[in-house]
């Protein structure tokens, strides 16, 4: 038998040496990854600060989203966009819209622009730590070519539609009077039409079941429900219910029958948050989960769209820079969370989620893209730590000449139009409303869920405390200041704007305007274009689907040309 060689003996020493590590390297990213917190985004289309009760609101009971609410943190200065496709663009790329053009009015279906393929997305950096990620739901940040759809932009698989809504069961929308199907099924790229005419809320939820109860649990999830709900609908009934029969028999006491309908559709979503919370409790998940509920702008009580919603007792309306348009219903619930159980009066905005969530991922903040304008707030969230916020842009839109920050205690509103800009919708608080049954949301599936996970339980004095806590409260709610050009208000001790104060208050007013001055030096042009006849659903077998091969990009960062 020959014998091994000093070099060979050496050679398999290393070659041994380097597999342990290699193997140790790998064991502890594997652990690292199964460390990593499971995210989940239910995000509301359209709903109103008074259309949950954690807000004060008898009118709608919503036990589960306020089970999340009262067991995390009520983020009560959740500022968003005005309208769904900026404020979306502005939670994926954790910029402020006029960064990428995408500020102007919300994308209709046909329109060949999108979210710019230079911007890198949310779940593109949670897929690089290792997160599997979907999407259910609405997009609406852009589709006409296969690129700018969601497995090209860092989502592993899509069921949803591309526009700003469809219809609850027949999963349509109309544009220049081409009606065409919005339901797609995309497994990385995978495109598919599915026909599948189920109420639009509880195929969310039953997608959403679907992918925790499958998930393999040594991968972290990243788990993004885009509801349609409550967003009105173009059907013959702008407000499609699920069960009118049961509706009316629910909400008998809310006279307005369209207004009835919008609660029986804010129950049906209601519902769907208590099944997904139960759905990561079967599947051991919760205990290691992040789940934020928000809405992506505010209710739109009447005029275009209006879905019969309410912001009350804040100002103005969807597509308005006054609060009920910007300031958003969110929350944050996670037994991560350190001190939970309280209302955060820090500022907060949309484009925050992607450094915070990336931060409470365990990613390197220094791994995301330059210039973002979103502020890591995780600390902030989980421990109570002072925000480094001080300021936010709330838009500016070039073409209708428009623009809004906040500074401090005050905000300005520039173009202020008298179009919309009063009180809409119901108080909630009629005495003829049946009272609030906080028993509700210990027995909703929600709050069982968490309950049977917690150390801590919620208790009834904890319900009490936090729903005083989170209502609005302003005097002369009925009156205010018709401002139309420049309107200045001190939101801590005014939310409702009431009061104008810009004229006595120059030297505020010009910094608000110098602070939005620079944020215009980097603006983009609103990128919004006619709708192309080429994308209508008569060419793709009555479906809306990307049309176009190629990118028409910015020429600032793309070399691609228009066909």
């Amino acid at each position: 038998m020959p014998l091994i060689s000093k070099h060979t003996i050496l050679l398999l020493l290393v070659t041994a040496a380097l597999l342990g590590c290699i193997l140790i390297i790998t064991l502890q990213r594997k652990e690292q990854a199964q460390q990593r917190p499971n995210i989940i985004i239910i995000m509301a289309d359209d709903l109103g600060w008074d259309d949950v009760s954690f807000h004060g609101a008898n009118q709608i009971p919503t036990p589960n989203i306020d089970a999340l609410a009262y067991n995390g943190v009520i983020l009560q200065r959740h500022y968003v966009l005005p309208s769904c496709t900026p404020s979306r663009t502005a939670f994926l790329t954790g910029r402020y819209p006029i960064r990428t053009g995408m500020q102007g009015y919300p994308l209709e279906p046909g329109e060949p622009r999108a979210i710019p393929l230079i911007d890198t997305l949310l779940p593109e950096y949670l897929r690089k730590l290792g997160y599997a990620t979907h999407l259910v739901g609405k997009w609406h940040v852009g589709y006409y070519t296969d690129y700018h759809t969601p497995t090209y932009r860092g989502f592993d698989t899509f069921l949803g539609y591309y526009s700003g809504y469809i219809t609850y069961f027949n999963h349509t929308i109309a544009q220049q009077h081409q009606v065409g199907y919005d339901l797609h099924y995309d497994v990385q790229g995978n495109l598919s039409v599915k026909y599948d005419f189920e109420y639009m809320t509880d195929l969310v939820s039953k997608r959403a079941e679907d992918i925790i109860s499958s998930h393999d649990p040594s991968t972290p999830l990243y788990l993004h429900l885009s509801h349609l709900a409550p967003h009105s609908s173009n059907a013959k009934e702008e407000m499609e219910v699920r069960d009118a029969i049961h509706t009316n028999a629910t909400f008998g006491h809310i006279e307005d029958f369209n207004r009835r309908k919008f609660a029986g559709v804010v129950t049906a979503l209601d519902e769907s948050v208590g099944t997904i919370v139960q759905a990561l409790r079967r599947a051991d998940m919760l205990k290691n989960s992040i789940i934020v509920f928000m809405s992506d702008n505010g209710a739109q009580t009447t005029g275009m769209l209006q879905n019969f919603g309410s912001n009350y007792p804040l100002r103005g309306l969807k597509f308005t820079l006054f609060e009920g348009g910007v300031r958003g219903v969110a929350c944050v619930y996670s037994p991560l969370i350190k001190y939970p159980r309280r209302i955060s009066n820090q500022l907060f905005h949309m484009a925050d989620w992607v450094p915070t969530l990336y931060s409470a991922a365990g990613g390197n903040l220094e791994d995301l893209d330059e210039n973002l304008d979103g502020v890591d707030q995780w600390a902030t969230v989980a421990s109570e730590r002072e925000t480094l916020r001080r300021s936010v842009l709330l838009n500016i839109d070039e073409a209708r000449n428009t623009s809004a920050a906040l500074i401090g205690r005050y905000k300005l509103i520039n173009g202020a139009k008298p179009l919309h800009n009063g009180y809409y919708g119901d108080s909630g608080m009629n005495n003829s409303y049946p009272e609030y049954n906080v028993s509700s949301v210990f027995r909703s599936p929600a709050g069982a869920a968490i309950a049977d996970i917690s150390d801590h339980p919620l208790r009834v004095n904890d319900v009490i405390r936090l729903r005083e806590g989170a209502k609005v409260l302003c005097n002369n709610v009925t009156s205010y200041s018709k401002c139309e050009n420049e309107c200045l208000f001190d939101i801590h001790d005014d939310p409702c704007e009431t009061t104008d104060l810009s004229v006595k208050n120059l030297d505020i007013v010009n910094e608000l305007n110098g602070y939005i001055a620079e944020y215009k030096k980097v603006l983009m042009y609103q990128t919004n274009k006619p709708v192309d006849p080429a994308s209508f659903p008569k060419h793709f077998n009555g479906t809306w689907m990307p049309w176009l091969k190629t990118p028409i990009e910015d020429f600032r960062y793309f070399d691609y040309v228009e066909d």
